[in-house]
Parts: structure tokens; sequence; C-alpha cells
């Protein structure tokens, strides 16, 4: 008479099988947890440096904020109460044109920054 049941070769060879399914799919998800952290970071830069721009922007031509040079600010985060680095360097690339880098990092993190540019003109006061 047969027994019903499962041999040891079928339990090794469907544990194993579950083992690598599990495996990979834990692997999935820390490399997807990393991605959205790295989204997360460039996505508040994004914003951080949009509105430090369109604050350059909306200055005249003759500012003081838009001398040639580097001009540095911290700052943190609303939302995630994280610290930031703002640095933003001017230079006069013509008589009536200005080029603004600005660049946000966070110092706890130093291989983590996002670097953004703006032209100014006069003629076109923008």
């Amino acid at each position: 008479m047969r027994k019903h049941g499962f041999s040891l070769i079928e339990l090794l060879v469907s544990s194993s099988l579950i083992f690598f399914l599990i495996t990979g799919t834990a692997q999935l998800i820390i490399l997807s947890c990393g991605a959205k952290k790295k989204a997360d970071f460039y996505l508040t830069a994004a914003s951080h440096a949009c509105s430090k721009l369109e604050y350059l922007k909306s200055l005249p031509f003759e500012s003081a904020e838009l001398d040639e040079g580097l001009h540095a600010e911290s700052f943190k985060d609303n939302n995630s109460e994280e610290a930031f680095g703002r640095e933003w360097k001017v230079e006069d690339i013509a008589d009536n044109m200005k080029k603004v880098v600005v660049k946000i990092f966070s110092p706890n993190k130093p291989n983590k920054e996002a670097t953004f540019l703006l032209l100014i003109s006069r003629e076109l006061e923008f």
C-alpha cells in the first residue's frame, strides 16, 4: 500500500525553490528602498533649488546677492527635519549676463548633492 505525502527529495526541492524566490524578493525590496531614499533627496533638493533660483531671478540685476562670488547658507527641510546646505556661485559671463550655479547638499552625507544652473540676462529681465 502506498503512503500519501511528500518524499524528502520533494521537500528539499520545494524548500530550496521557495528560499531562492524569497531571497530575490528581499533583494528587490532593499534596492527599491535605496532608490526611494535617493529619489526623495533629489526631489527635496530640486524643490529647494527651484525656490532659490526663483528668488534670485526676482532680484534686480545689480543686487548684492547676485554679486560675483560664492554665497552659502544652511537650512532645515520642513518635512523631513533634515539639514541641508545651499551654495550658489555667481559669475559674470558677459556685460549683461550672469551665470548662477546652485548646489544643494547634505552635510551628513557627503556623496549626496545636486547642482542646478541659471542664466540671468539684464536685457531679457530674467
